[in-house]
């Protein structure tokens, strides 16, 4: 399966240091997908995000939102009290995107930098010249740059001492900037921190090595380990942090926290005042997140949607909350879910279908179809196993002894004998079949996973 590029994610957003010293972001970004967005939506924040799958990275300010396209132009939306979105540059050739409470801050691809909207305390004009920066990074009333050397630059309100007390040296790999705090990660994966700190925000810092990316919030921060858990110290959005690893990014809003997880799934805690915490999207697929002041932000999240068939019997499966799906029961008396990772472009062929608690060493049936008869209820998808016209395309695989196994390749590759499985431009289902009923074990009788619709792009 060929593996697609993608943009390295660190902090809110860290492209790759190699795409920027040439000036160039790569050709095709299959990184690229659709924008998600939950919460505070009173300014449209929420509701007039852009519609497309050309996005390379999504921020949110304290009530806009700003958006980095494919072709590196730059798209925002909500509040425009200081011409945050109004005052949004046009053109292309843009590489990073950062957003505070009232201005928004952009990197270049050469290495220069842009700032618009509010101008309280130099924000936007003393906006440093020249290139040579590799990240910029914006919240509340102070913006942050890390230049190719390592070393750092911050602009704007210095009642905290967040701009002059900025490190000196060289050598960082990563800045945050919070909301009268900010922090950044040494190569040895230590952190330093300075400004406010009436919620431990700098006192609280941790003092090992060995973090990959850090975040900052208005009060609170967070930092990723090696293995995927998290770090959390500060105020809000710390209480609820996972304790449990695997996470791949972590983002924060003003006072909640964001995680992703390694299969695309997003986690939230801290304040809930406008469902940015219970509002988020469930599934997987997504790969990256954002945090505002209430609302939050997504990309990805395009792998497909879940739906609960049923065993025949007209009756739906029951679906778990995280929106993956679980089947019907089957002789061990837990349920079968397919699960889905990945993008569904179809030419780069990184989309996954994952069938977990099946009976170990059971052989199965992959079903694919154009259809869903009876609207999926209580039935297979059409042009599936029970329903071979015009033309039945299946998969036969053995799960492993614990019950699991992963289907790849879904560009149109022929399994067997029959054509491929992919309806580029057209909904496309996808659903688990095996021999094992909920009560007996006879031969005769079948259970489903749920299943999955796919809107292939190409």
């Amino acid at each position: 399966m060929r593996q697609s590029l993608s943009i390295t994610v660190c902090s809110r957003f860290i492209i790759s240091f190699g795409f920027l010293l040439l000036g160039l972001l790569p050709p095709t970004l299959h990184g690229q997908s659709s924008i998600e967005g939950w919460g505070r939506n009173d300014e449209g924040q929420v509701s007039n995000a852009p519609s497309g799958t050309d996005f390379l990275q999504v921020v949110g300010g304290y009530v806009s939102s700003l958006a980095l396209r494919a072709d590196t132009s730059l798209v925002s939306w909500g509040d425009d009290t200081s011409g945050q979105v109004s005052g949004t540059p046009a053109g292309t050739g843009f590489a990073q995107v950062d957003a505070g409470m009232w201005h928004s801050i952009a990197l270049r691809s050469d290495g220069s930098i842009v700032s618009w909207g509010d101008d309280s305390n130099g924000l936007v004009s003393n906006t440093p010249a020249g290139t040579g920066f590799i990240q910029v990074s914006a919240d509340r009333y102070c913006s942050l740059a890390l230049r190719f050397d390592g070393s750092m630059v911050s602009w704007g309100d210095d009642a905290l001492l967040q701009v002059s007390n900025t490190p000196t040296g060289t050598g960082f790999t990563q800045a945050a900037a919070g909301g009268y705090h900010s922090l950044a990660l040494r190569p040895d994966g230590s952190i330093v921190s300075w400004g406010d700190d009436v919620f431990g925000q700098v006192s609280g810092t941790p003092t090992d090595a060995g973090f990959t990316q850090i975040a900052a919030g208005f009060a609170h921060s967070l930092a990723l380990r090696p293995d995927g858990s998290i770090e959390s110290w500060g105020y809000f959005g710390v209480s609820g942090t996972p304790t449990d690893a695997g996470y791949t990014q972590v983002a924060c809003g003003v006072l909640f926290s964001l995680a992703l997880g390694a299969d695309g799934s997003i986690s939230a805690w801290g304040d809930d005042n406008f469902d940015q915490v219970k509002g988020r999207p469930l599934g997987t697929g997504f790969i990256q997140v954002a945090g505002g002041w209430g609302h939050a932000l997504a990309l990805g999240g395009d792998s497909g949607t879940p739906y609960c068939f049923g065993d025949g019997s007209g009756t739906p499966c029951p679906c778990d909350p995280g929106g993956s799906g679980e089947g019907c029961a089957n002789s061990g008396g837990a349920g079968a879910a397919l699960l889905i990772t990945g993008t569904p472009y179809f030419s780069d062929d990184t989309l996954q279908l994952q069938v977990t608690g099946i009976p170990g060493a059971k052989a199965g049936l992959c079903v694919k179809g154009s259809s869903l008869l009876a609207g999926g209820s209580g039935n297979v998808v059409g042009d599936g196993i029970l329903c071979t016209t015009p033309q039945k395309r299946s998969q036969v695989i053995v799960s492993n002894a614990s019950g699991k196994l992963m289907m790849t390749d879904w560009r149109g590759q022929p399994f067997g004998t029959f054509p491929g499985i992919a309806n580029v431009g057209a909904p496309t289902h996808y659903q688990w079949w095996y021999r094992d009923p909920q009560s007996t074990c006879t031969g005769s009788g079948f259970n489903f996973t749920n299943a999955w619709t796919v809107d292939w792009v190409p």
